[in-house]
């Protein structure tokens, strides 16, 4: 074997050694996912998110956004209309808003092979937020065989989903 190989295979060892620990593991999950709120749900109205959890083995958060003009450059046409149509309706002064949600379903969780989904959610059924016909999401399904699989793609997997918010 190389130096070279070597030092990939003790690089591996010290990673997979790092996040034996479920702890570790979630951490990571909770940190990335952090770090896409600031991007993705941070509103005029909700600043620095952080991952909690939402049900028995879902983590995410979710915000709301009192702007209309904020919540209207959306691209999604569906969205788009939406929350033209919130902006109608709903008199400013009852204080309409849109609701963001980015979370993450854990089916099957360890370093060496996992299955989440994630799910982004755009909701304008103010003030309930329960019409699905007034909300839109996107679900990324995501399974991973190695913890450097989980690592290199994670991120990936959840920009994928986050295309739902541009």
């Amino acid at each position: 074997m190389d130096d070279n190989q070597k030092l990939i295979n003790e690089q591996q060892s010290k990673i997979k050694e790092i996040f034996s620990d479920d702890h570790k593991l979630h951490e990571y999950l909770f940190q990335t996912m952090d770090n896409f709120y600031f991007r993705y749900l941070e509103t005029t109205e909700n600043q620095n998110l952080k991952t909690f959890q939402i049900a028995p083995n879902i983590y995410g958060t979710e915000s709301f956004e009192i702007s209309m003009p904020q919540a209207l450059k959306v691209s999604d046409p569906e969205i788009k209309s939406g929350i033209t149509e919130l902006a109608k309706t709903v008199p400013k002064a009852e204080r309409p808003r849109v609701k963001y949600r980015l979370d993450t379903r854990i089916l099957e969780f360890g370093s060496d092979k996992g299955h989440l989904k994630i799910t982004a959610l755009v909701s304008w059924d103010f003030p309930y937020y329960l019409n699905k016909e007034k909300m839109k999401t996107k679900e990324v399904d995501f399974k991973y065989t190695d913890l450097n699989e989980f690592r290199k793609n994670l991120a990936l997997k959840l920009e994928e989903a986050c295309e739902l918010f541009n």
